[in-house]
């Protein structure tokens, strides 16, 4: 009885599956498929896969810029106090000496700009006349006055003489009415202890070039010369004119409105 019931049970089963399935089947009849649903929702992303083999090594680069390291220096050993580890006294010494080089250096620099301000600033200068003529031929020619001296004391009026008292390249002058008489020639030379410098000479070209013979006419010359150089002199050195003429009767003339200057100035150092 009870196996009867069994069987009549699996049977009922069997027949509800059948028609289950039956249900599921597609079915066959003239109605197309239908619309396809919805997509669904995304699943869950899935588990990280396993990691990769490590690819091949690259080539080394280049090597790059560094810089270029500080000098070390080298600090010298001190004492326990701080102080230097030397002699003090022998580098003090040393310092000073140096020093009082630098300075007396220093002063002899200061001393000769000085002077040489005071050479530019204060240069030696004369400007002596005479106001009347003058044909004696043996000593120099004196002067009644000068406009410009300083300092004072350079020109000694009666001798002529201009003495200098500091070295240097001077301008030397000498200007004065020449007058060349009876056709002569007439000469102002200008000297430095006793050797002569310049010149300045006045005369007459008598000869006739229409009839290439000299003249016979007998004519006087007066005329105005200037001898104008630059010369070095020496502390100590002597500076003056002498006249020297042919005949008798020629000499180098003035008057109260002054004729004959005799100039000196310095200008710069040897």
């Amino acid at each position: 009885m009870r196996s009867t019931s069994c069987v009549a049970l699996a049977l009922i089963c069997f027949m509800v599956f059948i028609t289950i399935s039956e249900t599921r089947r597609p079915s066959k009849g003239k109605g197309g498929n239908g619309k396809p649903g919805k997509p669904g929702k995304p699943g869950k992303p899935g588990k990280p896969g396993k990691p990769g083999k490590p690819g091949k090594p690259c080539k080394p680069g280049k090597p790059g810029c560094y810089p270029k390291p500080k000098p070390t220096t080298t600090v010298a050993p001190t004492t326990v106090s701080g102080s230097c580890n030397c002699d003090v006294a022998a580098i003090t010494a040393a310092v000073l000496a140096e020093v009082t080089l630098t300075i007396s250096a220093l002063e002899a620099e200061l001393n000769l700009t000085a002077t040489q301000l005071k050479n530019i600033s204060e240069p030696d200068v004369f400007s002596c006349k005479r106001m009347s003529g003058f044909k004696n031929e043996t000593v120099p020619v004196p002067y009644s006055e000068c406009d410009v001296e300083k300092p004072s004391g350079l020109v000694d009026l009666a001798s002529g003489k201009f003495t200098v008292q500091r070295d240097g390249v001077y301008r030397l002058t000498f200007t004065s009415r020449m007058s060349a008489m009876n056709g002569q020639t007439i000469r102002a030379d200008m000297y430095v202890n006793g050797v002569r410098i310049g010149r300045a000479s006045a005369s007459l070209d008598t000869f006739d070039t229409q009839t290439n013979t000299a003249s016979t006419t007998i004519l006087d010359l007066e005329t105005s010369n200037t001898l104008d150089l630059l010369y070095e002199l020496k502390a100590g050195d002597e500076v003056y004119m002498m006249i020297d003429y042919v005949g008798t009767t020629s000499l180098i003339q003035s008057s109260m409105n002054y004729q004959i200057f005799f100039t000196g100035e310095w200008i710069r150092t040897l």
